[in-house]
């Protein structure tokens, strides 16, 4: 057998990768961390509005709780806090707000603030079954009347 002394193997200095092969992993990778990023930021949209529904919602409870006989303008109390959120919350006296145990001394008084709110992604998890349709957040307090 004959032995090579003083040959070297040649390098390639650009290795075994191709040239658009950060290309190709950045169109697989990229839809998948928008997904995340989209998806956290919902996540943090609901519960902003859910914080938001229930200080709605215990506002107008503890307008009840303190002035019971005043029981026409808890409307405009919760109207009010809701529009003081940073996302201009609108909530219908009618639709969105129901009240329980109204007005007795002594007794409870629940009040109840629901909203429905579309995702950013509301359509792909629909088209996946995850979601019927907008999500409906609500926000419950009860306090006793004095």
């Amino acid at each position: 057998m004959m032995k090579l002394i003083g040959m070297k193997r040649k390098r390639n200095n650009e290795g075994n990768s191709h040239p658009a092969q950060a290309l190709i992993e950045l169109a697989l990778v990229l839809p998948i961390v928008l997904l995340i990023i989209l998806g956290a930021m919902d996540i943090g949209r609901m519960f902003f509005l859910k914080m938001s529904l229930v200080n709605a919602a215990r506002e107008g409870s503890n307008y009840l709780a303190l002035y019971p006989e005043d029981s026409e303008n808890v409307y405009d109390v919760i109207k009010a806090e809701g529009e003081n959120t940073f996302l201009n919350l609108t909530i219908d006296p009618l639709d969105d707000v129901s009240i329980s145990g109204c007005c007795t001394h002594g007794l409870p008084v629940e009040v109840t603030v629901t909203k429905s709110i579309d995702l950013i992604f509301d359509s792909v998890l629909q088209a996946f079954g995850l979601i019927g349709g907008p999500v409906q957040l609500t926000g419950v307090v009860s306090m006793v009347v004095q």
